[in-house]
């Protein structure tokens, strides 16, 4: 790819013309100490002229070098050329310091701190993680009844892209994220748009036309977050996928196509990532139904499970997802880019700055990848036919927190679910038998939470 070429060449100009900045920044600032010694004591046009030659030389090395010191600090609140250079340092310091992985438990219980083993291990756990389980079967979740796309949505999704909607893509990114493979930022894109801009324009018009995209694009770097501070197991960090701009701005695209019509197809019982909705709105729900459960004199308990997915979006089927989009209806030649996109996964773990051998993935939806959420809330919504299915049926037993109110079953929270019922044993049977896989999603039954009235002992037995 023409990309490929820039970054190579790019890697040659910064190593045999541009150099070292800082070897540069040490030899102006001698030359020009030197010019400026000689000026106390010889007034000379030719040596004025030469300093000011070497300060703006020197002028502009501090700006490249403050720039270099910014892009590696990550700190966005501060307003680049202010001469923060030190800041920008000591922050980039900080940062090494707190994300280096000295240490961890591994699989088998002992604790390393070899960086070969720890490499090792990290590999072999991302590719158990990313691998498919064969167990899970996609068709024991067919449900009914699922809301579907019109043929004018279908129509809309399928136009042709336009070069104002990828320009938006590639602008609204910000200028210095973290790059992809390609070692390539925004700022790059953004700087030579009018001379790039109709290629990057072809490169995504022709995605969406032919339904697939270029592996290469699709080579993503996966960055190890912690969880919480000073985390041992490799389970306690967060894998953040860094994806390449072009990479990006296709799913940003396909985003900007399929956002507006999720309403039509996400029930008013999941709240994240949805236009005019907020994950807040069911917060507050949620907080009313545990307080009519504590306060609650009914003589029949009630009971709510929340339930918690393990790594979720690691975890699921890639089956599982193309089967959920034809049930929404989206067209073809949409599930066909989708699923390349989803698919096209070339994997390496960014070790202590380091990249790793790469692995290809069966199953899971890249974290930093745009289009993942809203993947995976289509996944998510599955679930609510699925278990009013139950309610129908008469299995499921839904609550009812006031008098005349609607009854209520669950809501979802992005990859959390709280479940709502009345208290029996029947119904926690019902309900682990149900909920044990959903889509290739783990439930995790250690993080398991529900709240029982006081009157209700066949079920706080169970806890």
């Amino acid at each position: 790819m023409i990309f490929e070429h820039v970054r190579l060449d790019a890697t040659t100009f910064n190593k045999e013309v541009f150099g070292d900045i800082h070897k540069r920044k040490g030899t102006l600032a001698e030359k020009l100490k030197q010019v400026q010694h000689k000026l106390e004591t010889v007034d000379s046009n030719r040596l004025n002229m030469t300093e000011a030659s070497l300060q703006k030389k020197y002028n502009d090395v501090l700006k490249q070098e403050e720039i270099i010191w910014y892009q590696m600090s990550r700190e966005n609140w501060v307003k680049l050329g202010d001469h923060n250079t030190s800041f920008f340092h000591t922050q980039t310091l900080v940062r090494r310091k707190r994300n280096k992985i000295q240490g961890l438990f591994l699989e088998n219980g002992k604790w390393s701190t070899d960086d070969v083993i720890l490499q090792a291990e990290a590999i072999n756990y991302f590719k158990q993680l990313l691998e498919v389980d064969p167990s899970t079967t996609p068709s024991t979740i067919l449900v009914n009844d699922i809301p579907r796309l019109s043929e004018q949505c279908r129509d809309s999704l399928t136009t042709p892209v336009l070069k104002e909607e990828v320009r938006r893509a590639m602008f609204s990114m910000k200028s210095y994220k973290a790059p992809g493979p390609d070692d390539l930022q925004p700022i790059f894109f953004k700087h030579f748009w009018e001379r790039n801009g109709d290629d990057i324009w072809h490169l995504v018009h022709t995605a969406f036309n032919m339904g697939t995209i270029n592996v290469s694009i699709a080579k993503t770097l996966i960055v190890l977050i912690p969880k919480e501070s000073n985390p041992q197991p490799l389970k306690n960090f967060r894998p953040i996928s860094l994806c390449n701009v072009i990479f990006k701005v296709i799913t940003k695209v396909l985003v900007s196509h399929l956002r507006p019509f999720l309403v039509d197809l996400i029930s008013p019982l999941q709240s994240s990532f949805n236009p005019g909705r907020g994950t807040t709105d069911n917060v507050i729900l949620a907080q009313e139904v545990v307080h009519f459960i504590h306060h609650s004199r009914a003589k029949k308990g009630t009971i709510a499970f929340k339930i918690d997915l393990e790594k979720a979006y690691d975890r699921l089927n890639w089956d599982f997802l193309e089967l959920t989009l034809h049930d929404f209806g989206f067209p073809s030649a949409t599930i066909s880019l989708i699923m390349s996109c989803v698919q096209s996964s070339n994997l390496s773990v960014l070790w202590n700055g380091a990249k790793t051998d790469h692995f290809i993935p069966s199953r899971g939806l890249r974290q930093g990848d745009p289009l993942s959420p809203y993947l995976f809330v289509l996944c998510m919504e599955k679930l609510s036919p699925s278990i009013q299915q139950k309610v129908l049926s008469g299995i499921w037993k839904p609550i009812q927190v006031s008098k005349g109110g609607p009854q209520l079953s669950h809501i979802l929270f992005a990859d959390d679910v709280m479940l709502f019922c009345k208290a029996s044993t029947e119904q926690v049977k019902v309900e682990g038998e149900k909920n044990h896989r959903k889509g290739g999603l783990n439930c995790v039954f250690g993080n398991f939470f529900f709240y029982v009235l006081d009157n209700c002992p066949q079920v706080q037995s169970l806890k």
